[in-house]
């Protein structure tokens, strides 16, 4: 076991140093160089395997740590790069497609740093910035013709950007159902799974600040992780004895707010018995009425003691939920370059693709989730307070996490609103409209301008398929279904498009055959002699 430490810290300490002999890399501290590894895909390139091709859509930029490499457009080489250089990194800064093909002229080892994970060292490290400017400057200087290339087949550079087309849209709602239906079987495991996504999310931000500043990636992790967990016991040992003090106050207020809820139906019904005559024989506001009073009235004995229990069964579930958030913020980058690492060269820019476009497409969304119920609890707690009802900042939060179950929860967190200030102020029927007009408001703001802003651009789905899918997921999953189904749908999604971009890339394919000649050419080059 200690040889094994020793022999893993050994090989770290090679790779910073390869990594201190990459000029761009020469004067950052043994802390940035280490933070630097955890983002860097070390791949192996054998003697004329094709790196990357003039046309691509640059993705990633490249470090030579050994070998030399050889530049190339239309067939003639324009220069080679050795040790210590980098290369590919004027399409990332420019947006553009790659300008000419890249060749291993001999067997390389490169370390890869992805497009966004580029940027961000660009923008915290004015000195690499600095040297990048420099480096493109002389680049374009030395070959001018780089920069009014252009490429003659732009095919690969513009897939990405074309949507699914019928068969794999049909591949993806049949995926996205099976999902569903594999999830609702391990509910338990999902629903803290998603917790420690959103947590991840949301805490990812004070990991990379801490970890700026000089903390460890596991030392930020702990920290973070074992905060959340400390707050969150806490927060259930204060909570706790309250609940089971203020019990029969909170059944009795129940009641109460029940009672004043069937005087509500009860009021609205007969009102609309008088207007129509074919209800005026029906007693609905008596029997609806009636069924309001016995549910509060039994509540605690057929209901309470399931709620109490369901809750208990799912403690243990949910506590999962700061240790899976502790490995997220620990080793997601690890997890990154282990699925990198798990693709053939040819299809490695695409995969660096999918996985940022799967992370970027669900923290925007989960992030933009938690926005949205920012902004829809002061918008309730502003319109509830102007309508003079009661604690209305524990209504608003309510209402608004209500919300992230969609259709049902708007309509449960009106109905729990209405029960109050019916009770609250009885027989004023205008404040029940006023807070039906308030709702119908704050919906239609959320459906036309914050959704589509924050959320909807992150899936890019019609919303027709949305209502399609909301109805599929809820009769597959229920409730669980209603919330799952979109960021499902939408991560499938990206799945699907960067998959059959791929399948119809005839390019890459050939690219991936033509690497494996040359493996198989150079691992059996000695076995015939």
């Amino acid at each position: 076991m200690l040889l094994r430490r020793f022999h893993s810290s050994h090989t770290s300490h090679r790779r910073y140093l390869a990594l201190r002999e990459v000029q761009l890399f020469s004067h950052l501290s043994d802390h940035d160089l280490e933070t630097l590894h955890h983002l860097l895909h070390q791949r192996t390139y054998v003697r004329d395997e094709i790196i990357f091709d003039a046309s691509e859509e640059g993705q990633a930029v490249y470090f030579i740590l050994s070998g030399t490499i050889r530049v190339s457009i239309n067939g003639e080489t324009i220069t080679t790069l050795e040790s210590g250089q980098f290369f590919g990194e004027h399409a990332l800064l420019e947006n553009v497609p790659r300008h000419a093909q890249v060749r291993a002229a001999e067997n390389c080892l490169i370390a890869v740093l992805f497009r966004e994970d580029f940027l961000n060292l660009v923008h915290t490290h004015p000195q690499v910035a600095a040297i990048i400017s420099q480096h493109c400057s002389l680049r374009q200087t030395q070959y001018p013709h780089l920069a009014s290339q252009t490429a003659i087949d732009d095919a690969s550079a513009t897939n990405l950007h074309q949507g699914p087309g019928p068969i794999a849209w049909a591949g993806i709602i049949t995926t996205t159902c099976l999902l569903l239906l594999i999830f609702k079987k391990i509910l338990w495991l999902v629903v803290p799974f998603l917790l420690a996504l959103i947590l991840y999310y949301l805490l990812a931000p004070l990991e990379k600040k801490m970890v700026s500043t000089g903390s460890s990636r596991a030392f930020a992790a702990i920290t973070l992780s074992g905060a959340f967990l400390l707050v969150t016991v806490i927060a259930l040992l204060l909570v706790y004895p309250r609940v089971v003090a203020n019990a029969a106050t909170w059944q009795a207020g129940f009641a109460h707010y029940s009672a004043g809820g069937a005087r509500l139906a009860e009021q609205i019904l007969g009102d609309l018995q008088s207007q129509f005559s074919f209800l005026k024989n029906s007693h609905l506001g008596s029997n609806v009425s009636q069924q309001i009073t016995d549910f509060s009235e039994h509540f605690s004995d057929r209901y309470l003691s399931r709620i109490l229990s369901g809750l208990a069964a799912w403690l243990p579930s949910l506590l999962l939920t700061p240790i899976i958030t502790f490995f997220m913020l620990k080793d997601g980058a690890q997890f990154r370059k282990m699925l990198g690492a798990a693709v053939p060269n040819a299809f490695f820019e695409k995969t660096l693709y999918l996985i940022h476009a799967v992370d970027q497409s669900a923290r925007l969304y989960f992030v933009g989730l938690m926005k949205i119920t920012v902004i829809d609890t002061l918008l309730t707690t502003l319109g509830l307070w102007a309508l003079g009802i009661s604690s209305p900042l524990i209504l608003g939060l309510t209402v608004a996490v209500l919300c992230w179950i969609p259709y049902l929860g708007p309509v449960l967190g009106f109905a729990i609103v209405a029960l109050i200030a019916s009770t609250d102020m009885p027989g004023n029927i205008n404040v029940i409209y006023s807070l039906a007009a308030l709702f119908i408001v704050i919906r239609m703001l959320d459906d036309f301008f914050f959704l589509p802003a924050i959320v909807g651009r992150s899936l890019r789905i019609h919303p027709l398929l949305t209502i399609m899918m909301f109805l599929i997921g809820e009769a597959i999953a229920g409730v669980a279904g209603l919330m799952l189904v979109i960021p499902i749908l939408g991560i499938v999604r990206i799945l699907g498009e960067t998959l059959e971009i791929i399948l119809n890339d005839t390019r890459l394919q050939a690219r991936h055959r033509y690497s494996e000649k040359l493996r198989w050419r150079a691992a059996t080059r000695d076995i015939e002699k």
